[in-house]
């Protein structure tokens, strides 16, 4: 969705591209090359389409829960309305001045011609030792400078749009700001010129309904250079490196994306580091890191559809060899089938596959940069044997088959800890693990309580948290070896759910229908890629722990208490105040099934997830 309107995927490569045809161009047509973060909107008018089909917007639209919704939108009005009064619009006129595209930008700043950045020049002819310290320090920022751009295509509201940028502009006369303009095939191309150095310049113009807004010298006029042809500067679309994340952002979907963004660390952070004093020291170790090897990150959101009420991309783009950093990244081909022990009722369910050894080969060297050969042997193993008795690369690391599970269950009563997640290692050698459980227990003969469970041994930290409030869970850190499976949580009720699901007293999840419709919507969305993490996940049952604490005395209580010092707080208290709850019901059956999936390919590592549409 980054790129021009008038391409319908971001698959070609960018010398396939053509310049946009349509009246207003896309945004990556009009920033520069080297743009440093981008987020854009496609088209305004079809979001807020796609927000009110979605379920969310269903939901909030629904008869039943209209009132509560309404008073919701209501109290954020109200916290709207200082901002209101400084730009000359409410809430209502703001968000429905949008029309087409939406963009913002974080650019590179580009150094000013001599004398044209300030309209007082006294400071520089200051020779006092602090007006030369800080003349040195505004050059390193100025050679580093950041930059902003805006671009709002507002349609028939444009007049609205201009009404809050006269706002801004009447805000900086009064700070000492000059008007000064041009104009370049009849578009006028206002610039606000700081009273004194190290104020950014502001520059703005309007043309064909769309307002471009700048801060930093040459950043709305490169802009309108650009959409006039004036300028043969390479744009963002001229960059591969976009390109390249972008191509994978699109996905299988029918349509462009409605959201899509894209950063590029490397060039970022080493603008935000070298603009500070320690730039010398940080920025070499940054580099020795592989920093530089982060090409790009970028994504993308869906939305509408029959099927899926929303998919969402993230590709990051890393270059080879993964050296440095990145040796820690190891992932390998998962099994995405759920172990027998876990129950069908979890709210969330993920699986991973990652070469652990080599993950900490590599962390080893990483942390040796910075404190000294064998970090983790010197200052983690030694002390964690003289601890526990357990050493971590022959009794943990090489007894693990690399696959890891991580299940996640909602504990009634709701309670703010409620959502508890058991995490699991498969194991190579089951009987090895549970002689280095035995051998911790040898040198620490008081820390763990032994019981059996159906036939398993769990084995329970004896150390309790005294004083817990009445609107927390008690945790009990608990581990068990359940076949294969090393697995550790803080609540002794879901570990005995799961030696309940593994006997096949209690349901699985492998054995849930709607696990079996997420995985195979999870095939659709891989497209022939082998996955190192899959995720299955009930957003309902996240909601209905927001859901259960704002029904709650002591969740109404707190926030009153909080609301006395924040404002947010007491409108949101007083929200629940005016209006009771609807039933659950009337939420749950706006949510489905979810699921989250990552895989590894040669250009990088891309992430994807997608929430199934409610029947």
């Amino acid at each position: 969705m980054f790129l021009v309107a008038a391409v319908p995927a971001a698959a070609l490569p960018l010398p396939a591209m053509a310049k946009e045809k349509a009246e207003v161009p896309g945004a990556p047509h009009l920033l520069p090359e080297d743009t440093l973060l981008y987020v854009r909107v496609d088209n305004a008018d079809e979001f807020r389409q796609s927000l009110r089909d979605s379920s969310v917007g269903r939901m909030l639209a629904d008869p039943k829960l209209k009132p509560f919704a309404g008073d919701m939108y209501s109290t954020a009005a109200e916290l709207f309305d200082k901002i209101s009064s400084e730009v000359g619009v409410s809430l209502d006129e703001l968000l429905a001045i949008p029309s087409g595209q939406v963009a913002a930008a974080l650019i590179p700043g580009t150094l000013p011609d001599e004398n044209t950045n300030s309209v007082d020049q006294e400071e520089e002819q200051d020779d006092s030792p602090d007006a030369i310290r800080r003349r040195i320090e505004r050059k390193r920022r100025s050679q580093n400078a950041l930059a902003g751009l805006f671009i709002v295509e507002s349609g028939q509201q444009t007049d609205d749009m201009m009404a809050i940028v006269d706002q801004i502009e009447q805000r900086l006369l009064g700070a000492g700001y000059v008007r000064r303009n041009r104009t370049l095939d009849a578009v006028e191309l206002v610039r606000l010129v700081p009273p004194r150095p190290g104020r950014p310049q502001v520059e703005y113009f309007q043309h064909q309904q769309t307002v471009v807004f700048g801060i930093g010298y040459r950043t709305a006029e490169s802009a309108l250079e650009h959409w006039l042809e004036k300028s043969d500067a390479p744009t963002m679309a001229d960059n591969g490196r976009f390109a390249n994340v972008m191509s994978r952002c699109v996905g299988a979907e029918d349509s462009r994306p409605q959201l899509t963004f894209f950063a590029d660390p490397y060039h970022l952070v080493e603008r935000l580091v070298k603009r500070g004093g320690a730039a010398a020291l940080v920025w070499p170790m940054l580099e020795q890191l592989g920093i530089s090897k982060i090409q790009g990150v970028g994504g993308s959101t869906f939305s509408g559809g029959e099927t899926f009420d929303d998919i969402n991309h993230l590709h990051v783009l890393i270059d080879s060899p993964r050296d440095g950093f990145f040796g820690v990244l190891r992932p390998e081909t998962v099994d995405i089938v759920p172990p027998n022990w876990v129950p069908s009722d979890v709210t969330a369910y993920t699986t991973l596959q990652w070469d652990f050894d080599k993950t900490y080969e590599n962390l080893n060297k990483i942390l040796a940069v910075f404190q000294g050969e064998d970090p983790l042997p010197r200052l983690v193993e030694q002390p964690f044997l003289e601890a526990t008795g357990i050493d971590i690369q022959q009794d943990v690391l090489s007894n693990l088959s690399g696959r890891y599970v991580s299940v996640t269950w909602l504990e009634q009563p709701v309670k703010l800890n409620s959502q508890i997640t058991a995490r699991a290692f498969e194991l190579k050698d089951p009987e090895a693990a549970k002689a280095v459980i035995a051998k911790f227990r040898e040198k620490r003969p008081e820390a763990l309580s032994v019981e059996t469970v159906a036939g398993t041994v769990v084995y329970a930290s004896t150390r309790n948290r005294r004083n817990v409030p009445a609107a927390l869970r008690q945790p009990e850190p608990s581990v068990a070896i359940l076949g294969n499976w090393l697995i550790v949580g803080d609540s002794r009720n879901f570990i005995t759910r799961m030696i309940q699901a593994n006997s096949g007293s209690l349901g699985r999840l492998v054995e849930v229908s709607e696990f079996d419709l997420v995985a195979s919507e999870l095939g659709g969305k891989l497209d022939g890629e082998k996955p190192f993490l899959v995720s299955f996940v009930r957003g309902a049952d996240y909601f209905r722990q927001l859901y259960e604490l704002a029904k709650s005395k002591d969740s109404r209580q707190f926030l009153r208490s909080v609301g006395e010092r924040n404002v947010v707080a007491k409108n949101f208290s007083n929200l629940l105040s005016r209006n009771e709850l609807p039933p659950y019901e009337e939420f749950e059956k706006y949510f489905a099934p979810g699921g989250v999936f990552a895989y590894d390919e040669s250009t990088g590592i891309h992430f994807g997830s997608f929430n199934l549409k409610p029947e």
